[in-house]
């Protein structure tokens, strides 16, 4: 018996559940670290936010990616 990996081998309702996740993560991580409605988002001083961001999109895209290369073998 082999253990499936969720990275490796996501059904529909794991790409699902990761996307909501990720998108309401990034945006609640954002609202809280910045003031966004008074200022810019883009200073220095918020670039760990944009690092967290950018690493949790890579891991979704990477997500994606394995469904639609499974989803084709």
């Amino acid at each position: 018996m082999t253990k499936k990996n969720i990275l490796q081998n996501p059904t529909k309702t794991n790409l699902i559940v990761f996307t909501l996740l990720w998108m309401v993560s990034v945006i609640l991580i954002t609202l809280s670290v910045t003031d966004l409605f008074t200022e810019s988002v883009f200073q220095k001083r918020y670039i760990p936010v944009f690092i967290i961001g950018l690493a949790s999109s890579i891991m979704v895209a990477k997500l994606y990616y394995n469904y639609f290369k499974n989803k084709k073998n």
